[in-house]
């Protein structure tokens, strides 16, 4: 029986990781680098810089096939968030169009991703959904004004264009019909939550938090390894986000020997075309959990920025910035091209991690020329009858909601940040910075 279902969770993990596989290769340019550094020991825990919801469709099928029969048979498990494996996960995900995403609304996948090998992952800050679910499962059914604060019922009705009245009346299981769903997918900390119904929540949500990372460390002692993101959510401006305290309580109960192996995934995404991604496996830090969470934070973050690739989004948006602060009027394609390709052959022959096409003349024009082309569609660049460039830069701080991203709305300031930080580590007196 054993054998049975080990052969039939290959076989599905199997099909749905070539999908993936297929379904991210076909759109985009994909190159992985480091996979050496992953020895396929016991007690790995995979730890991926979360940048974009495309990141675990591009990275499980290279995880998994790479271990082989283990892999597919299911010695790796995946940490996942919470609100995955409730219902309507589908439909947050895949938010347009609205017809598509009522239909998938219907699907509770939670089963399904137990099945195949993923845990829930969980903490206090959650979709608003997430929260009135909970309270139902609770038997608490009462009218949204005796549970949620005043704030949140006014967002609600703004969004939804309901008077103020009608949302404070309505009862929790009414909350959840259709047309309020795209206006409960924010997240919220317990904040919102009124002070008789906020202490008993709150304790709920943490006792399932400790059982769920009791879990994982199971499956550690298991023989089993993980895969999963430290900062417990997607980049909101293009920097890191602090490595989340859940992962600290799963190292300090974890076995001696487990390993963590940083994977760090940058998106030339500034480009017209394909996107292209680059995945880099950093050396695996040993003894992971003999460390204070002080050291391994540092550790991994290194781990990352020194194995992250430059492409021509981040190098290029530095051209941008600065040629923005320096008050240049314009600039050629051959301005930016050449700029780019001293830049990269810097950090290449400082032992950073480049694009290979930007070492090439030929290649690191083509990225600028899409660049451009890129860039001038989002208002960043603007061309000139003369064939110049001018930088329409506007320099803004990328603020968002918790837990959304900034990347599509100021890609510019984004892939600076990025760049910045990339940087950070090892200051280049031939690099502008």
């Amino acid at each position: 029986m054993k054998r049975l279902h080990s052969a039939l969770l290959a076989f599905s993990r199997a099909t749905i990781g070539g999908a993936f596989w297929l379904a991210t290769r076909s759109f985009h340019y994909v190159e992985v680098r480091g996979l050496e550094n992953d020895s396929r020991a016991l007690h790995t825990y995979y730890a991926m810089a979360h940048k974009r919801d495309l990141d675990p469709m591009v990275l499980v099928p290279t995880v998994v096939f790479h271990r082989g029969w283990r892999g597919l048979s299911g010695d790796v498990h995946f940490a996942l968030r919470g609100d995955g494996f409730a219902p309507g996960y589908l439909a947050r995900l895949v938010m347009y169009p609205r017809w598509i995403s009522r239909a998938l609304r219907l699907l509770s996948i939670g089963p399904a991703l137990r099945w195949l090998g993923a845990h829930p992952t969980d903490d206090l800050l959650r979709p608003a959904e997430l929260w009135i679910r909970d309270l139902l499962s609770l038997g608490n059914d009462g009218p949204a004004g005796d549970v949620f604060s005043p704030d949140l019922i006014e967002e609600i009705a703004t969004a939804t264009g309901e008077p103020y009245g009608k949302i404070e009346a309505s009862s929790l299981s009414q909350l959840l019909d259709w047309r309020y769903q795209h206006a409960l997918q924010h997240f919220y900390r317990p904040e919102i939550l009124a002070g008789t119904i906020r202490r008993p929540l709150e304790r709920h949500v943490i006792a399932s938090i400790k059982v769920r990372l009791a879990d994982l460390d199971a499956w550690l002692w298991s023989g089993g390894s993980l895969f999963g993101s430290p900062e417990g959510q997607l980049s909101p401006d293009g920097k890191l986000s602090p490595i989340n305290s859940g992962l600290h309580r799963v190292l300090r109960a974890a076995p001696a020997d487990t390993r963590v192996v940083p994977i760090i995934t940058v998106y030339d995404f500034m480009t017209i075309g394909r996107i292209r991604i680059f995945i880099d496996f950093a050396p695996a830090i040993e003894d992971a959990p003999a460390l204070s969470p002080n050291e391994f934070d540092t550790r991994l973050r290194l781990a990352w920025l020194q194995s992250a690739r430059f492409t021509c989004t981040q190098l290029a948006s530095g051209f941008l910035v600065e040629a923005h602060r320096a008050g240049l009027s314009s600039f050629t394609l051959d301005d930016l091209a050449d700029d780019l390709h001293h830049r990269a052959i810097t950090l290449a022959a400082a032992g950073r991690h480049v694009d290979q096409q930007l070492l090439k003349p030929q290649g690191t024009r083509k990225r600028a020329a899409r660049f451009l082309a890129y860039a001038a569609r989002h208002g960043v660049v603007r061309r000139t009858r003369d064939h110049r460039w001018v930088p329409t830069v506007a320099e803004t701080v990328i603020k968002v909601r918790p837990r959304e991203v900034g990347y599509d709305q100021l890609p510019l300031m984004y892939a600076w940040n990025e760049l910045q930080e990339m940087l950070s580590i090892q200051k280049i007196d031939a690099l502008p910075v």
